[in-house]
């Protein structure tokens, strides 16, 4: 037999993570802002919550998402009435299907709340320090971190982007396949 190989395509490839986060806020939590070269999102868990990604305010409800592109500067502050849980993951990616996040606020369903959790769990099992400190600015590596607990993360959060761009792109036009 002359069996052949295809070498899989990978549309979105997201080899950095610089944070994994999940927060139980009080009520009147305000984040002042900040912007980096990096993407981000922030998931509604539980609660309401306000944001402003750059001139644009929105206020969020469980399971709704916010993706924030490289350099848009984004702020984060409860709504004063109801304490927000948020998940807020960075990294970065290059990929041109990236875009279709961009100025975007979408829901989640079942199946990527269930990944939101996989990747906090595991980040709770390969990084050390807490993942409800908003100030963190590097995680750090477990000394006995689980085993291949980084690239489950990896693939998680790609998956999460995944399914995330399948469900809303379902009476949209296609991205353009990555090139050869």
């Amino acid at each position: 037999m002359n069996y052949k190989s295809v070498h899989l395509n990978e549309v979105l490839t997201i080899d950095e993570i610089f944070s994994v986060h999940y927060f139980e806020y009080m009520s009147d939590f305000s984040f002042p802002g900040e912007s980096h070269d990096f993407w981000e999102f922030l998931c509604v868990d539980k609660g309401e919550v306000n944001v402003f990604a750059d001139e644009l305010f929105h206020s969020l409800k469980k399971g709704d998402v916010i993706f924030h592109k490289p350099n848009e500067f984004h702020n984060v502050k409860s709504n004063g009435m109801i304490a927000p849980n948020l998940v807020v993951i960075s990294f970065a990616c290059n990929s041109p299907a990236m875009s279709f996040f961009e100025k975007k606020v979408l829901q989640i369903s079942e199946p990527e709340r269930i990944l939101l959790a996989q990747i906090i769990q595991e980040a709770g099992h390969v990084f050390s320090g807490r993942l409800d400190d908003p100030y963190q600015e590097q995680l750090i590596r477990a000394d006995s971190p689980r085993f291949a607990g980084e690239q489950l993360i990896k693939i998680y959060l790609q998956q999460f982007l995944i399914q995330m761009i399948r469900h809303y792109m379902v009476h949209a036009a296609p991205l353009a396949p990555p090139p050869n």
